[in-house]
């Protein structure tokens, strides 16, 4: 579903991402694991389109086809199947759960928020209950029923992040990328974040790209794990080959003698 072809991205003397090449196959869940500073969000932001690589390609697969989107603009991209969460979660703080998720149909749009919310009031009576039936499903789907009608800035962590996941999901995207989906969640929360994620992957077939620090967290839900470390991809296989690997437990640890 997606590749990145030998990436290079530097911030002047910096070197944020050195040569990577991935690959995130059709309905998996692909989770990037290292320690701050390795590149992850770095190279989030460049499949994202936020940032732009020096050198390298990013491939996504579009009716058999694979699709150079390199120099394509986030939007484009969000039109094309790509999603995304952030770590530093991204609701409109003073307009209702409902809304935030409706505002998910349109944000792939090029479009201000308040061209965005004109574009909804503008919809016929048929098109507006179609945005409001998907959004309703995804509400559903995740448990967020009790919260419909609240504000998102009145909401706990752990919805906020369930309702940050609605909104991307409700994009019906092909690819999504979740960044610490789980950070800052308790272990009861963790477990039932995991599992809408697991949901999401089997039931909507959507591949996913997770970057997550927590090895409980990779181990029960990654098909496969890559590591990083200064921007280089230093192991790759299965969880259990990845936290096995010696030069990961170093670059944790700073010692293999684990």
């Amino acid at each position: 579903m997606l590749r990145v072809e030998n990436v290079t991205l530097k911030f002047g003397e910096v070197v944020a991402l050195d040569d990577v090449s991935l690959q995130l196959k059709e309905s998996e869940i692909l989770a990037i694991v290292g320690p701050n500073g390795s590149g992850k969000t770095s190279l989030f932001n460049v499949i994202n389109g936020i940032y732009r690589p020096q050198s390298g390609k990013v491939l996504i697969k579009l009716q058999n086809r694979q699709i150079d989107i390199t120099n394509l603009s986030t939007w484009k991209r969000a039109r094309l199947g790509i999603s995304r969460t952030f770590q530093n979660i991204r609701l409109f703080s003073n307009i209702s759960v409902l809304d935030n998720i409706i505002l998910g149909t349109n944000l792939f749009l090029k479009s201000t928020v308040l061209e965005i919310l004109k574009s909804l009031f503008s919809l016929d009576k048929k098109g507006y209950i179609a945005t409001r039936q998907r959004a309703e499903e995804i509400i559903d789907f995740l448990d967020l029923k009790p919260y419909r009608y609240s504000l998102a800035r009145d909401l706990p962590l752990g919805v906020r992040k369930k309702v940050e996941l609605a909104r991307a999901i409700v994009q019906q995207p092909k690819i999504l990328l979740l960044d610490e989906p789980t950070s800052g969640l308790t272990y009861e929360e963790k477990s039932e974040f995991l599992y809408y994620v697991r949901e999401i992957n089997e039931k909507f077939g959507i591949s996913i790209l997770v970057i997550e620090h927590d090895v409980k967290v990779v181990s029960s839900v990654a098909h496969r794990v890559v590591a990083m470390s200064f921007g280089k991809i230093i192991s790759e296989g299965s969880p259990q080959t990845v936290f096995q690997d010696p030069k990961v437990i170093e670059t944790y640890i700073g010692s293999t003698n684990f």
